[in-house]
């Protein structure tokens, strides 16, 4: 894939996982109770990261900016799936927690259907396109001759 369209398409993408975000903050109650908010403050941590890493890979498209975006979803990735073992912190079985943050249809009063899960599942999804549009991109790259 060409390096300027993959850009687009990786910064476009990021900005949607930070859009998503913000739903999720604006939507579940429980995350807001949770840990005194921990969960809430880091979620917005990362909604300010994916529209700034979202920024930038737009505005520079490059090799680097795409490695980037593609090392930002992938840490994500990695936190999302990490963030089950933080379950008896919030008063849960690793398997109750894992059924609260990756479920889409899961219903959790006092949250709306699939909040969070459906959107979590989204975000996931979009960041594993990310990594591969970042790397797909990177292949697009001219190389430069000596």
């Amino acid at each position: 894939m060409e390096t300027r369209k993959a850009s687009k398409l990786a910064g476009g993408l990021l900005a949607i996982t930070g859009l998503l975000g913000i739903v999720i903050l604006s939507t579940d109650q429980i995350l807001k109770e949770s840990l005194g908010g921990q969960h809430w403050y880091a979620l917005v941590a990362f909604v300010v990261v994916d529209f700034l890493v979202a920024a930038y890979v737009v505005s520079k498209p490059s090799g680097p900016s795409l490695t980037l975006g593609a090392v930002w979803s992938t840490l994500r990735i990695l936190i999302q799936l990490a963030d089950v073992a933080t379950a008896p912190m919030s008063q849960m079985s690793y398997g109750d927690f894992a059924n609260y943050l990756f479920n889409p249809t899961l219903v959790t009063n006092p949250n709306p259907p699939g909040i969070p899960g459906a959107l979590i599942d989204l975000i996931l999804i979009l960041e594993i396109v990310v990594v591969g549009v970042g790397f797909s991109g990177r292949r697009g790259t001219p190389k430069a001759t000596s």
